[in-house]
């Protein structure tokens, strides 16, 4: 292990990781630290049992290209999602799906009666405008999602019951309130791209970024402690590294700056079933639910979910209702056997604090900076866009600002 190397990288999330690549493409020596025994930060997922449990319902979008160029498919091994939604409204599921790319569903998706004919010319209208959406060009006024979709003259039917709780599991905030920005680069990314899951969980996205980075330039379980005066790192069990730059990734940030970063939380609960439903191959929303939000029958896209003969689904929950985790399961199992007609078994429950980027209206207006003081720098998604393809550009450009001091 190298404690004196060009680069420090703290933190193995997706940014660190894009940090290292980039470091390794240049040519300069580096070592990541990671306080946890896994890399990914938010992005992962636990192995347990005969189980895949991702940290939260999580999704890769097949038109991240940035993050793409650092990853072997063929190993990643990407299943995808319907494109659309299966939409549980008045005791049935109602087909919202994109007619270009699922012809099979051309006729729900017309005769839903959720979105009117205005509404799908609309869509269609938006989907080409922001073909090539770039927040960095877009100089029109901000303003919250909600806001934005009235202005742009959806219906109030078409809101309600299929952008606020479909972008309500993106943005993980039930009013979209979101910048409109944030909301146009999504919308522009579900439109080109696929939602995936790797074969064998979000887990594997790290790991196949980090195929070709020697093991040695890795330090799990290792918390940096302090920083002194003269840039030396000390960890939790008293080593000491002096780099030549440090780059501080996600929450270690606050280490030397106080911008203060605000997350979204979700709870996520995982059950099995012996059957799966109907147009389980979509991810199910539920715009007249108390507390389920969307669920995903993750096994019905990738078997490799669960090694038993069963299927297993996650279902996200939004509502900030101080109901007790106990309750909460309670009732979103009967909920699932009387919307579904089959029996469920509880899982696993994740609570996530620190879930996604909040962007509120502005967000994107503040000056962005990766050098916080001499030598040291700042990286995360939270410096572009609250995504894995954010956290990987954040990575791209802090190591292009490092290498102007270098010279």
């Amino acid at each position: 292990m190298n404690l004196k190397p060009d680069v420090l990288i703290v933190g193995a999330g997706v940014a660190g990781i894009a940090c290292a690549l980039k470091c390794q493409e240049n040519g300069l020596n580096f070592l990541i630290i990671e306080k946890s025994d896994r890399v990914g930060g938010r992005l992962g997922s636990i192995y347990e049992g005969e189980y895949v449990f991702d940290i939260g319902f999580q999704v890769f979008n097949s038109s991240y290209h940035n993050t793409i160029k650092f990853l072997d498919l063929n190993q990643l091994d990407l299943k995808f999602f319907k494109p659309g939604a299966a939409i549980f409204k008045d005791d049935k599921f109602k087909i919202i799906s994109d007619p270009l790319r699922d012809l099979s569903q051309t006729f729900n998706t017309l005769f839903s009666g959720i979105p009117t004919l205005a509404d799908k010319f609309r869509i269609l209208k938006l989907k080409n405008s922001l073909w090539k959406y770039s927040i960095e060009e877009d100089k029109s006024r901000d303003v919250e999602t909600f806001i934005f979709l009235k202005e742009y003259g959806f219906s109030n039917k078409v809101i309600a019951n299929f952008f606020k709780p479909f972008f309500a599991g993106v943005f993980l905030e039930k009013d979209l309130y979101t910048s409109s920005k944030f909301f146009k680069y999504v919308f522009s990314k579900f439109s080109r791209g696929l939602a995936s899951i790797p074969s064998k969980g979000m887990q594997q996205i790290p790991e196949n970024m980090l195929r070709n980075i020697e093991q040695k330039n890795i330090l799990l379980n290792s918390e940096l402690e302090s920083i002194t005066n003269e840039k030396k790192i000390r960890l939790n069990n008293g080593q000491i590294i002096t780099p030549n730059k440090i780059i501080l990734t996600g929450k270690s940030q606050k280490l030397i700056t106080y911008e203060s970063v605000k997350y979204n939380k979700v709870k996520t609960l995982y059950f099995n079933s012996g059957e799966l439903p109907k147009y389980s191959g979509y991810i199910h929303i539920f715009p007249q639910e108390i507390f389920i939000n969307n669920i995903a029958f993750l096994t019905s896209i990738s078997p490799l979910y669960s090694e038993s003969n069963d299927h297993l689904l996650s279902v996200s929950i939004i509502n900030d209702s101080e109901i007790s985790d106990v309750r909460l399961i309670h009732h979103v199992k009967n909920r699932l056997q009387n919307i579904y007609g089959f029996k469920f078994s509880f899982l696993k429950l994740f609570s996530i604090r620190y879930a996604t980027i909040n962007h509120p209206v502005n967000y994107f207006e503040k000056n962005f900076k990766f050098l916080a003081d001499k030598g040291i720098y700042i990286s995360g998604d939270n410096l572009m866009h609250g995504s894995i393809e954010g956290a990987v550009i954040s990575g791209i450009k802090v190591i292009d600002e490092l290498k102007k001091e270098l010279k």
